[in-house]
């Protein structure tokens, strides 16, 4: 038996990060790309400090966005497996409650 296997017979999918670690990630990225900015915006370092702060803050901007993406596609996804447990709880239901057959 495969132990990826839940007891209700259907695989387990896992898309990517949980909606929680898809936040910490955006919140991390923000927090960086904030700091960077700071830093360059003073203008108290030499220009190659400053290019390389402007990268940490689109760097830090990209790991945000994505964050932010993969939040939303999880909150998707988990409405998604919502139903579909929903949907297999009424396709079991017995006497005059079971779903008819399709003719």
């Amino acid at each position: 038996m495969d132990t990826n296997t839940p007891t209700s017979g259907t695989a387990l999918i896992t898309r990517g990060p949980s909606v929680r670690t898809s936040l910490l990630i955006a919140l991390l990225g923000a927090a960086v790309a904030a700091a960077a900015t700071i830093f360059v915006l003073r203008k108290e370092y030499t220009v190659g400090i400053e290019a390389l702060l402007a990268a940490v803050a689109l760097g830090g901007f990209g790991f945000a966005a994505y964050g932010l993406m993969q939040a939303v596609l999880a909150l998707i996804d988990t409405a998604g497996e919502r139903r579909r447990q929903d949907r297999e709880v009424s396709e079991r239901r017995k006497g005059d409650r079971a779903r008819q057959p399709r003719r």
